[in-house]
């Protein structure tokens, strides 16, 4: 059983800059659409103190048609323990306990919680520049 602790976890998020997200078309379409395109999901992160829009790491996302992006794996951070066989689904999004992401650089007990897939349309922020992918 997950055993999240919300108080940290909660006061991790909201100590999170906006610098500390990636600027990459990619991760800021996912961080500008997630939340009203997933709104099951997003309360769900937040009962366990989770920012659905600070995601820790975001894989490359896999263009599908009509202009839409499929992220494979989004993962946040949350202080507490979690089983390595954790597994929680809502609508067609699996979430589960990571075995394999970055270092968080974190020395307290915390997990990172992966969740897939993500289906999210493409649009171009204001913020454009020459690495701005195209679909």
């Amino acid at each position: 059983m997950m055993k999240p602790e919300l108080e940290k976890t909660r006061a991790y998020y909201r100590n999170l800059s906006p610098e500390s997200i990636c600027d990459c078309a990619y991760c800021q379409n996912y961080c500008a659409r997630v939340k009203a395109a997933y709104p099951e999901v997003a309360r769900y992160l937040d009962s366990l103190g989770v920012d659905i829009e600070k995601p820790f790491e975001i894989f490359l996302p896999e263009p599908m048609a009509d202009g839409v992006l499929e992220y494979p794996i989004c993962q946040y951070i949350i202080f507490g323990s979690c089983p390595e066989d954790f597994t929680h689904r809502i609508g067609d999004v699996t979430f589960g306990c990571s075995d394999c992401h970055p270092n968080t650089k974190i020395d307290e007990e915390h997990f990172v919680l992966d969740l897939y897939p993500i289906h999210l349309p493409f649009e171009e922020t204001e913020a454009t520049d020459d690495e701005t992918p195209e679909i």
